[in-house]
């Protein structure tokens, strides 16, 4: 519960500061697309710019996650098999090797 209510104060105090950072950097700076030129206030673009970094960086740790576990399950199916195949040898091997 507390927890919840830090997390819910953390955002809310990050709001503001970005509201009163977009006010104090309202003078419109020009922002090339490559297709078009836009004006948009340098507040908001720096915001939208930490914002689309902040999406890339979340989406590259999700799919190298992602990878990271599709491998680790693929190296648990190959132990399993290991296993298996040593059980198998130690319950197969001949009377001399004992």
């Amino acid at each position: 519960m507390f927890r919840r209510l830090a997390l819910t104060f953390l955002f809310l105090v990050l709001a503001l500061l970005c509201a009163g950072f977009v006010r104090q950097n309202g003078a419109p700076v020009p922002l090339d697309l490559y297709v078009a030129v836009v004006a948009a206030p340098l507040g908001e673009a720096l915001i939208a710019a930490l914002l689309a970094g902040l999406l890339a960086g979340t989406l590259g740790s999700y799919l190298w996650v992602r990878r990271l576990r599709r491998e680790r399950r693929e190296l648990a199916r190959q132990l399993r098999l290991a296993e298996g195949e040593v059980r198998t040898l130690r319950a197969v091997q001949p009377a001399h090797a004992r």
